[in-house]
């Protein structure tokens, strides 16, 4: 039976801070990608193979088949992906997510600071307000030995 352990919005997919303190802290089977840019391109795909700890697998999903590939799992999954807006089409599409943790999202014109290093689009700002809306917290936390920020409280 699949279960999803960990949500995290991180705009580096798979980097340090997921494989050197998120993977040791969390119990889980395998990491999942979902981003339609790393599921169409085996280099990128590769390369995130490499950055996995060897004990864990990795899956790389577009987002629009992501929902019917992650029910197919028989795994703890870490499901990891660059925008809130990308969970909230998962959580539409069946995905269960009961929490969700914000690491870095990078600036970009259009995007709003909310906090440090986590800059949202009006899209990812609406995402994340249904998401709570729908009683799923959301946090940023950027390492499980740092405090969390309740994203409700800064939007």
């Amino acid at each position: 039976m699949m279960a999803v352990v960990f949500c995290r919005v991180e705009e580096r997919l798979i980097h340090g801070q997921i494989t050197c303190a998120w993977a040791k802290t969390l119990d889980f089977d395998a990491f999942v990608v979902v981003d339609d840019t790393a599921a169409g391109d085996e280099f990128m795909t590769s390369l995130l193979e490499m950055s996995v700890p060897n004990q864990k697998k990795l899956y790389v999903f577009d987002e629009a088949g992501a929902p019917a590939e992650i029910a197919k799992l028989g795994e703890r999954l870490f499901l990891l992906a660059k925008s809130p807006v990308t969970f909230l089409n998962l959580y539409h599409n069946g995905v269960p997510i009961e929490k969700l943790n914000i690491g870095s999202v990078h600036f970009k014109p259009g995007k709003k600071e909310i906090y440090k290093t986590v800059c949202l689009s009006p899209a990812e700002i609406e995402a994340l307000k249904e998401l709570i809306g729908a009683g799923i917290p959301c946090e940023i936390q950027k390492l499980p030995t740092e405090g969390k920020r309740n994203v409700a409280d800064l939007l």
